[in-house]
């Protein structure tokens, strides 16, 4: 929680005033399907909760932020990367069979671009499609 929540909320905090006076203030968070997809996991109950906390922080400040001209505000579930948290995580796993987060990176510089409009959404790199947030049906 200290990280995936209340370190971003002091980032919010801090770095809003100077999000709103750029011509293109630009905040991206590293999210993940364990907060969100309608299936979890068994003990990962306080990881997933931290990322749903998150993907709530991040859409409420998107909806504070909608009516500005410049603040845009994304979610990225980057999936299963090659990283050193995803091997301890998952031991045994082949982490050749994984993409590497020098894959996802253009993607995140593509939404802190200018020209980026999208805002309170999530880009899922697995699929490479920015969705929608949606309730139950």
């Amino acid at each position: 929680l200290a990280v995936n929540v209340t370190a971003n909320w002091r980032l919010i905090r801090s770095l809003d005033p100077l999000l709103r006076a750029s011509s293109a203030g630009r905040a991206v968070f590293l999210s993940s399907g364990a907060g969100h997809r309608s299936q979890l996991n068994a003990y990962w109950g306080p990881y997933a909760v931290s990322k749903a906390a998150l993907d709530a922080l991040a859409r409420t400040y998107a909806a504070e932020t909608v009516n500005t001209s410049a603040v845009r505000v994304m979610l990225v579930n980057p999936g299963p990367l090659r990283t050193k948290m995803r091997a301890a995580a998952m031991p045994g796993e082949d982490p050749l069979s994984l993409r590497t987060p020098e894959e996802l990176a253009p993607k995140i510089v593509a939404m802190c671009a200018p020209d980026w409009r999208e805002t309170g959404k999530l880009y899922d790199f697995p699929q490479d499609k920015i969705l929608s947030f949606r309730g139950p049906q």
